[in-house]
């Protein structure tokens, strides 16, 4: 057994959950259950599908959290959702944004080094520059697909060859476009994104790798997953359940 507040004071220590600014995400624990924690389960979403299927553990820790701006009233699935959690006595702590962006246990750092490539540098928001060896686009692709075990697309209008890679995981935009260009990458590999990015990657001459929204996000929690087998000696389960965005 382990000490909730041991293992939530660790994890705000070493994500620098304080630090990070998140204006989408409350960041840390957001539901306080038990204080004794044996079984922690770990998913992308906090959502009721990832709840049930944790419903045996006493702490669940997730990407996407429960709460958001947008969310002014608890009802309907929120109510669910939190009822759940309660009834149950589950701690949930999600952690957003410092998880994309970490250095050690970060979506974009965990992905850009099972990749086989070193990451360099932070750039835009939350996105990690990296080297490696001088590839093709289209080589990079298919070695992506088979790491995320799933397919991506590639817009390739950029150098055929790669030597530096901008990496960012989730949603992508125009903006972070320019912020890949500056930071001297050849390609970026994002989550998703809207129409208009299509016609200024075109336009800006940068290739673009669309890896899915989910699938650049599930690096980050599965990295924590033996850090706290070996802090605590508590037991842990990822669930895996893809959005396909």
């Amino acid at each position: 057994m382990a000490s909730r507040d041991d293992i939530v004071d660790f994890l705000d220590q070493v994500l620098e959950v304080g630090e990070v600014k998140d204006p989408y995400c409350p960041n840390g624990l957001q539901v306080e259950g038990c204080e004794e924690v044996e079984r922690v389960g770990f998913a992308v979403d906090a959502c009721q599908q990832s709840f049930e299927a944790l419903g045996d553990c006493q702490m669940i820790i997730t990407h996407h959290g429960l709460f958001w701006p947008s969310i002014k009233s608890v009802k309907g699935p929120i109510r669910k959702s939190l009822g759940f959690l309660i009834e149950n006595n589950i701690n949930l702590y999600p952690v957003h944004l410092p998880l994309d962006v970490h250095a050690e246990y970060g979506n974009n750092v965990q992905l850009i080094r099972a990749l086989g490539w070193h990451p360099e540098e932070r750039f835009d928001q939350v996105g990690w520059t990296a080297e490696g060896k001088t590839t093709t686009r289209e080589e990079l692709a298919v070695e992506l697909e088979h790491i995320l075990g799933s397919k991506v697309r590639l817009l390739p209008f950029g150098e055929a060859e790669v030597s530096r890679l901008a990496v960012s995981s989730g949603g992508g935009s125009i903006g972070l476009l320019h912020s890949a260009l500056n930071a001297g990458a050849d390609l970026l590999i994002t989550g998703e994104a809207s129409h208009p990015i299509y016609h200024a990657a075109k336009e800006l001459g940068i290739n673009l790798v669309l890896a899915g929204h989910y699938a650049t996000e599930t690096w980050g929690v599965r990295s924590l997953m033996p850090l706290l087998e070996r802090e605590f000696q508590v037991t842990t389960k990822f669930v895996d359940f893809p959005t396909h965005f």
